[in-house]
């Protein structure tokens, strides 16, 4: 009986932690918008890359990240998200002072462009910014709400989030092109209309 019962358990969980093949678990990965990680019980789990929903209590992000009066404004918050020092965002571009000067400079034109204060860089754990300190204002995740709220695991690269004083908000958890965080305020700002 207890092989049975071991053959019924797959290692592999969607993204509300029921069981799935792996077959379905793999399918999900390479088809759509998921990637897997660790569940914590020696299996994977599937979680979706490309949160959108709408919050209770949006105010209380824009407070804690010291934009309390684009909130008041109706200007929409945008987060970029460092998790910590991982191989992805240690490596190749994403690891070049140059590169992000220049991202951080495209994101300051959409920024205004769209009706969104400029950037706010959080992280999780400061491992690797040291050689970017002077070129971002990195802060940490003030008490760990953007983390508890968006960003649970240690996605690779990093990840953001676009808040609108109405609380809508999008996101792409993991690696993303720049383009992602554009085209997240213009489909909340074209909600809005």
């Amino acid at each position: 009986m207890a092989l049975s019962s071991s053959l019924a358990q797959t290692g592999y969980k969607d993204e509300l932690g029921r069981e799935i093949s792996r077959e379905y678990f793999e399918k999900q990965i390479l088809e759509q918008a998921y990637f897997g990680i660790p569940d914590g019980e020696e299996g994977k789990m599937l979680v979706y890359r490309m949160p959108v929903g709408l919050l209770d209590d949006p105010e209380i992000f824009f407070e804690k990240t010291g934009n309390k009066g684009a909130f008041q404004e109706g200007k929409m918050l945008v987060v970029i998200y460092y998790p910590g020092k991982d191989e992805c965002n240690s490596t190749g571009l994403g690891n070049n002072r140059r590169f992000f000067r220049k991202e951080h400079e495209t994101l300051l034109k959409w920024a205004e462009k769209h009706g969104a204060v400029d950037p706010v860089y959080l992280y999780s754990d400061p491992g690797g910014l040291e050689k970017y300190k002077g070129l971002l204002p990195w802060q940490e995740d003030p008490e760990g709400i953007f983390a508890k709220h968006f960003f649970k695991y240690p996605y690779p690269c990093g990840s953001f989030v676009v808040i609108h004083p109405n609380g809508t908000f999008r996101g792409v958890l993991g690696e993303y092109p720049l383009s992602q965080i554009e085209v997240a305020m213009k489909k909340i700002r074209k909600s809005q209309q």
